[in-house]
């Protein structure tokens, strides 16, 4: 770019900024107060462009030569760098910020001013009118405030620290900048005074190519070196103390690259004297310490060899190559081009001197004449020998043979092929290692020829009769002996002029032959091997590297028996047949199992197997089962146990058994009779089953005709039973057997009337029976409260073709309401009918007798009600917590397990009850007022009514069918009943009976039914 003149470049900043800054835009520093009068000021700041020294241009050749080539000096480049781009050149002066400071003529500080942001580069003051002396102001950009630095001197001294990112830029892309004008303020002000700025940093381009013949590099980092990290106030001449250098990196690529670094200036020197350099080759940064330099490091690859972590070393500086000093707003460019290695180059490092590479000495085939290479990276004029073996000859750069067991001697890099002269006899690789000394170490060769092969075909698989042959194949490394053995006797080599052992294998495939001496015994495939054995391998007892085995293999035995089984008849078969086959020349057996014992065999059992079928002869018996019938005799051929084993099947029909339909039920008198009759195959046995209510005529087991067979039975006695008496008759033949329900009518017995009522008079009635004939019957007492005083006659009889009459007396009754239950049933039989005979009481219905029976009744309700009770929770006399008994002439009443007592009396029953259970005003309430009921009951002009005790109430419910259904009484109601009786003592529970006779008790304050009495007086 061409450089562009201040008053342009003015005009043109003024235009950008529209004015610069105003007061509003600037932050002012408290001072303190000062007698100088403030006066208007106005600067130019002009960036001054970067001072270019000669560019340098700089070849490598293989030979270490290189010239510098002048290039016309520039300011910017439009070449990638490693962080993009370079900083532009509006970027490289752009003031972003700026410090202001006065300072007076004995250096003390006047007036300073921080300013952020800045807009253009006119920068509008108020400074201190300096009379007639000379002031100093300075100016700094882009560095941050300063603050209030007190005089000249601190500030000059001052050091800033540059930030910069990794690539060389930097950090906020400004570069610093510094600038003072020095003169005098006067009270008119200072106006359009321009201010140089001075870069604080310097610049650094650096270019590299790669090229020439025979020679390439790929580089793996670019650096560049020692770069301080602070920069003083005021340029020094000298390095500055406690700076930490680091690095920059740039871009790396084997295409070449351009890349653009910034940094403080760093005052490394410039040396003389004996450290200093006389060529380029000689400039290393001897005599200076931290000094800026350049850095490429790579692979070289020259003359087709590698080298690690070759470094070219560059220090920019100015065209005297011992002076190694950076400055400030300073533009140093270089260009590089690499065409090759000069290993007396002082500036070129080569990290690594490659070793010969062995990465293409392939190893050698076994055979004789089996070649392989090796390229030699000795330094010309180094001078090597290799002494080889007896098996190994050599051929040296393409034309110089080496016989075997020679020496080779020779100076500097060579090719040679090396060439096995015999093959080799075992199959491990053999090898002839040698040191040589390339890199200044030592280094281990090794030249292997690979072991020699042998190779075996696949398996042979032989048939399973003897004289059956197969074949496979060898391959064996050519010219090395060779023999091959068999296993086992069962295998034979077969007929021909095929070898089995040879002085010199052809190298190709050679065929073995071999065939079996015996037939396989067994149903598994027996298996043997040709072992084959060479080179060092043949008889050796130890070595067995050059020995494989042939795997040969007879496949199993067979035998072939028929598919469909032979078929025999339900009746059986005499001498019938079958055949098999199997693998011929073996010993054959045949058999039955347990299972299948049904089958005899009859003919030949063991034999020799030929190529013919071999004939099986068998019996099979009668089939005693109705299902189809399978068995087999087992054919074993060979081993016994191992041999191969074959099933002939035999299948036998199905017997049958066949029962008529017989009569299903019979009359339930004696001597009802029926018949069964059957037909089965012929010749099985039979036997014939029944319940023991029948009896059978003629036998009832034997055997089975094949015809139609009739057995005739009957009942052995009559039904006694209300049910059908059943059963089954079953005829089984053989595993058969077919059974035919069989059942006996039930018998029919009939009493009647079942209830009699007799007068309360001496008086008599009866009741007839009948039913089936032959029926025994008898009479016997159930129940009764009449003290047995009720009779029967007679007590037993049987069923004629006439009724049966039995006759119930009874005495006369002077009490209450008497009955008995009688049961009549058939003597050992289901049959029984309840006979309930009553005898009418003397009293009327409203009327009962508590006596020593309605005691003892009482007492057995206890026992058997619902819910436990007892005399202590029931009390019989009991009324409101006072036993009545003797109030009601009740004398000696004794209350335990046999409870008795002397007197009587005659309670009579309220006819009515209180507001019918059918009247829809009844209502069940409290006990309290259905006792004042009671007690203020009239009925029919009588008085005295009150509660029943509990076993008045229970006596009135066992005499309630007197009155249930009479026009003048009404019956009990359906529901609980007060009685007057404490429930087990205590004073608010009372005892009741419901309508069917239970006995409960409730509290007084529940509700309940009442039916008042009266003892009759």
């Amino acid at each position: 770019m061409e450089r562009i003149s201040k008053t342009v470049l003015f005009v043109w900043l003024l235009l950008w900024v529209a004015g610069g800054c105003t007061r509003t835009e600037v932050e002012e520093k408290d001072l303190p107060p000062h007698p100088a009068k403030e006066v208007e000021a106005v600067f130019n700041l002009n960036v001054l462009a970067n001072r270019p020294l000669q560019a340098r241009s700089i070849t490598f050749t293989p030979e270490g030569t290189f010239e510098i080539d002048s290039i016309a000096p520039g300011i910017t480049d439009s070449v990638a760098t490693r962080s993009a781009v370079a900083l532009t050149e509006g970027d490289e002066s752009l003031i972003s910020q700026l410090w202001v400071g006065q300072y007076d003529a004995s250096g003390n500080r006047v007036f300073s001013q921080y300013i952020s942001p800045v807009t253009g580069t006119t920068v509008n003051l108020r400074l201190k009118e300096s009379g007639e002396a000379t002031h100093h102001v300075w100016f700094v950009a882009n560095c941050d405030d300063l603050g209030e630095i007190a005089t000249e001197a601190v500030l000059k001294e001052h050091v800033f620290t540059y930030a910069s990112t990794t690539e060389g830029l930097p950090e906020n892309r400004l570069c610093g900048m510094t600038g003072m004008w020095s003169g005098v303020i006067r009270d008119n002000g200072v106006e359009s005074i321009g201010v140089d700025m001075t870069r604080t940093v310097a610049k650094i381009s650096f270019s590299y190519l790669i090229g020439g013949d025979g020679f390439s590099f790929k580089p793996s980092s670019v650096k560049l070196k020692s770069v301080p990290d602070k920069i003083r106030m005021e340029e020094t001449t000298t390095q500055l103390t406690d700076v930490i250098y680091g690095e920059y990196i740039g871009e790396s690529s084997a295409d070449g690259a351009t890349m653009h670094w910034y940094l403080p200036e760093n005052r490394a020197g410039v040396v003389t004297g004996e450290n200093a350099a006389t060529s380029e080759k000689e400039k290393t940064g001897r005599g200076v310490s931290n000094a800026t330099c350049i850095e490429l490091t790579g692979t070289a690859v020259q003359g087709g060899v590698t080298y690690e972590n070759v470094t070219f070393r560059f220090f920019p500086g100015s065209k005297d190559m011992n002076d190694y000093n950076i400055k400030r707003n300073h533009y140093y460019t270089m260009s590089v081009t690499l065409k090759g290695i000069d290993v007396t180059d002082q500036r070129i490092t080569v990290g690594t001197i490659p070793p010969i590479d062995t990465g293409g000495l392939q190893p050698m085939p076994a055979g004789k004449g089996g070649t392989t290479g090796l390229q030699v990276t000795a330094r010309p004029g180094d001078e090597w020998t290799i002494k080889l073996p007896n098996w190994l000859s050599a051929l040296l750069n393409d034309n110089i043979p080496v016989g075997y067991g020679a020496n080779i001697i020779h100076q500097g890099p060579a090719k040679i092929v090396f060439k096995a002269e015999t093959a080799n006899p075992t199959a491990q690789q053999r090898s002839f290692s040698f040191q040589m000394n390339v890199t200044g170490e030592e280094q281990n060769i090794k030249i292997v020829q690979e072991g020699s092969t042998l190779n075996v075909g696949s398996a042979i698989s032989l048939e399973a009769a003897s004289g059956s042959e197969g074949q496979s194949t060898f391959t064996l490394t050519k010219g090395l002996n060779w023999r091959a053995l068999l296993s086992d006797g069962w295998l034979s080599w077969a007929s021909g002029d095929l070898a089995n052992s040879g002085d010199e294998a052809t190298g190709g495939e050679q065929i073995l032959k071999v065939k079996a001496a015996s037939s396989n015994p067994y149903a598994s495939a027996r298996t043997g091997s040709i072992t084959v054995e060479g080179g060092g391998s043949v008889g050796s007892s130890t070595y067995n590297d050059l020995k494989k085995e042939i795997s040969v293999e007879q496949i199993g035995s067979t035998v072939t028996c028929p598919t469909q089984p032979v078929e025999v008849s339900a009746e059986g078969a005499i001498d019938a047949s079958s055949q098999f086959t199997a693998t011929p020349y073996l010993p054959w057996k045949i058999t039955v199992s347990e299972v299948d014992n049904w089958i005899g065999l009859t003919g030949q059992t063991t034999g020799q197997t030929t190529t013919n079928p071999q004939n099986v002869v068998f019996n099979v018996p009668v089939n005693p089962n109705s299902e189809e019938r399978t068995g087999a005799i087992i054919v074993r051929v060979g081993d016994e146990s191992k041999g191969p084993t074959g099933n002939i099947a035999v299948q036998q029909a199905a017997s049958s058994l066949t029962v008529d339909e017989v009569p299903t039920s019979l009359a339930p008198t004696a001597e009802a009779s029926g018949s069964v009759a059957f037909t089965a195959t012929k010749g099985l046995s039979y036997i014939i089953t029944h319940p023991d209510w029948l009896t059978f005529t003629g036998e009832t087991t034997g055997t089975t005709s094949g015809n139609k067979q009739t057995f005739n039975y009957k009942a052995n006695s009559v039904n006694k039973n209300k049910e059908a008496r059943s059963g089954n008759i079953s005829v089984a033949a053989g595993n058969m057997a077919k059974e035919t329900a069989i059942s006996q009518d039930a018998s029919e017995f009939k009493v009647e009337p079942t209830e009699i009522t007799l007068p309360n008079t001496e008086s008599s009635g009866t009741v007839s029976i009948s039913g089936t004939s032959g029926l025994p019957w008898s009479v016997t007492r159930s129940s009764g409260n009449d003290g047995n005083t009720i009779t029967v006659s007679p007590t037993s009889g049987s069923i004629q073709s006439n009724a049966q009459v039995v006759t119930f007396s009874a005495p006369d009754n002077s009490g209450n309401m008497r009955s008995a239950a009688f049961t009549i049933a058939v003597s050992g039989g289901t049959h029984s009918i309840a006979v309930t005979v009553n005898q009418n009481a003397s009293l009327p219905a409203n009327e009962i007798k508590i006596d020593d029976t309605s005691l003892k009744r009482y007492y057995n309700k206890l026992q058997t009600n619902a819910n436990p009770v007892s005399w202590i929770t029931n009390p019989p006399f009991d009324v409101d917590g006072t036993n009545m008994a003797a109030s009601f002439g009740i004398r000696n009443l004794v209350l335990g397990d046999n409870p008795s007592m002397e007197g009587s009396y005659i309670l009579q029953i309220q006819k009515k009850q209180k507001a019918y259970v059918n009247d829809p005003s009844f209502k069940t309430t409290n006990y309290t007022v259905q006792k004042a009921y009671c007690n203020d009951l009239t009925e029919d002009d009588l008085t005295d009514w009150r509660l029943p005790t509990e076993l008045e109430l229970h006596e009135v419910w066992y005499n309630h069918d007197k009155f249930e259904n009479l026009s003048w009484m009404d019956p009990l109601v359906n529901m609980w009943i007060w009685s007057s009786s404490v429930w087990n003592n205590g004073g608010n529970g009372r005892c009741r009976v419901d309508k069917i006779g239970r006995l409960d008790y409730n509290y007084t304050n529940k509700e309940g039914a009442v039916r008042c009495v009266r003892i009759k007086k």
